[in-house]
């Protein structure tokens, strides 16, 4: 949301046409770059026209950026949306509507994690006072950003007041942002909110007082497991190495029931990033792929939508947009019975892959590698359709088939990854 550049329009079109039902965005990270040209953020490469929610004031000494300071008392609207920050936004969540999408916003906290002469993320950000803001914060940690005076209590209806101490000036400034953003996005009616970007930085004290200002205001809210019997939706952990599927499963299975969410698990590149949307899907989960780092080039992801980016690798971008809406298409309109489905791996018995069933009924098995695959149905494979369907091209495939006992062999066209689709004819 941060570069005014970036043409949000040509990037929702990208997503519907390749299928998908779902974007995500971060709802502000501080813009890291200083005016003068001495500092630019590496995923843009160049000084980008930057705009957050709140205005800048038109005279006065400058902020770290080298910009004019912002005004946290007054917020950016205007009439352009490629000028100003609100309009921005809610012009995006209508056009995400027109086109069948909804539009999942990360809140809190701006990206103030680092504070080092090598990374100084806070030094830029709104409510730092080199930034015209309140608090000072000198650790490599920022903390005092996520400090409010209250927790349960809400004090946005009053007056603003500059004898205020921090944490009591941080809690009316984010309350005052949380009900703009709502009131903002939610009357389009496709919008859901998610706490923090990643669980890499303190939260603070923070977490139980925005998870009940969001729902009090009916807003569907996903935050960690730590809060799965407060909240509409779970993430679980953050960062690689993580096995996605073992995650959904164990969610799904975990009281009370809650929608398991995948925002950011890399790699962002290559076939992995297949293996982690059908992990994710065939646990029972939701995902999402993280597209902001850690691809082509430091300028590919979001960024190739904005048109001086260069080495974007935009047909990239588009391929793994592809890919999952290959995944969303084939999850959403060939699985007739998805409400009725739980995951269901031990079906899997040769061949590394997943495995999502009702047992019985229909199943649907993702074969990550290998020529071939065995399915244990529990009873006789005969009654089946068997589908099988290419995940790099969402292309269906005649196979040969082979029953021994309530065991079903599928000879696979290559050793490439795999959607093996059965459905019982008679269910």
């Amino acid at each position: 949301m941060q570069n005014a550049n970036i043409d949000y329009r040509r990037w929702i079109d990208d997503c519907a046409e390749a299928g998908l039902n779902a974007i995500h965005l971060w709802s502000f990270v501080a813009p890291r770059q200083h005016r003068d040209g001495k500092m630019i953020e590496t995923r843009y490469g160049y000084l980008y026209p930057s705009i957050s929610p709140w205005s800048r004031r038109a005279d006065g000494a400058p902020a770290h950026d080298g910009w004019p300071r912002w005004d946290l008392l007054k917020f950016d609207e205007g009439d352009d949306p490629h000028k100003h920050y609100w309009p921005r936004l809610r012009d995006l969540c209508s056009y995400a509507r027109q086109k069948g999408l909804l539009v999942g916003i990360t809140v809190f906290f701006g990206w103030p994690k680092h504070n080092s002469p090598r990374r100084p993320d806070w030094s830029y950000h709104p409510f730092n006072v080199l930034g015209g803001g309140h608090l000072r914060e000198d650790g490599p940690i920022v903390r005092a950003v996520q400090q409010i005076a209250e927790p349960g209590h809400e004090i946005l209806d009053q007056s603003w007041s500059d004898s205020w101490g921090a944490a009591r000036k941080t809690q009316w400034l984010w309350e005052r942002f949380a009900a703009k953003l709502l009131e903002a996005t939610q009357p389009f009616g496709n919008t859901f909110y998610v706490f923090m970007d990643e669980r890499s930085y303190p939260e603070g004290n923070c977490g139980d007082h925005f998870a009940a200002f969001f729902q009090r205001r009916n807003a569907f809210w996903i935050d960690g497991e730590l809060r799965r019997e407060q909240v509409d939706g779970v993430i679980d952990g953050h960062g690689p190495h993580r096995d996605i599927n073992q995650m959904a499963c164990r969610s799904f299975r975990a009281p009370p029931t809650r929608p398991f969410f995948e925002f950011e698990l890399p790699p962002y590149t290559g076939s992995a990033v297949r293996y982690n949307v059908y992990g994710c899907l065939l646990g029972s989960g939701h995902y999402f792929l993280h597209n902001d780092e850690g691809q082509e080039t430091s300028t590919t992801g979001i960024t190739s939508y904005d048109n001086h980016v260069r080495d974007s690798h935009i047909q990239a971008v588009r391929q793994r947009l592809r890919w999952l809406g290959i995944a969303s298409r084939f999850m959403n309109e060939q699985v007739r019975r998805l409400r009725g489905m739980q995951p269901f791996n031990e079906a899997v018995r040769r061949g590394a892959g997943y495995c999502l069933a009702w047992p019985g009924v229909e199943y649907v098995v993702y074969v990550k590698s290998g020529n071939e695959a065995e399915i244990d149905l529990q009873g006789p494979p005969a009654n089946f359709d068997v589908n099988v369907v290419s995940p790099r091209t969402g292309k269906t495939h005649p196979v040969a088939t082979k029953v021994s006992g309530s065991q079903l062999h599928v000879q696979l066209p290559d050793a490439g990854d795999w959607l093996i689709h059965l459905t019982s004819e008679t269910a």
